[in-house]
């Protein structure tokens, strides 16, 4: 009687471990399937409305850094020239 009522738990839990693996897979391929045709959509979306590129923005960006650079270059020479004075 034990083992019966014990086999029927074991098919039991088989049986729901089985149907929500099965229940995660579906939404794992559904998932993967909806993220390639949305990246189809915006492939053609990209196609008619392409993205600017500002490239002149950047290029200031860029100097004003390049300005920091040396400024912070100096500072740290003139820091390590004191210190090995003193």
């Amino acid at each position: 009687m034990f083992s019966e009522v014990l086999a029927q738990n074991f098919q039991t839990g088989i049986t729901i471990a089985v149907i929500g693996m099965l229940v995660v897979l579906a939404f794992l391929v559904l998932m993967i399937a909806v993220m390639n045709v949305a990246n189809c959509i915006i492939q053609v979306l990209n196609k008619y409305f392409p993205e600017e590129i500002k490239e002149q923005q950047n290029k200031k960006k860029q100097k004003k850094a390049s300005k920091n650079d040396d400024e912070i270059a100096v500072a740290i020479a003139v820091a390590l020239a004191k210190e090995s004075r003193g």
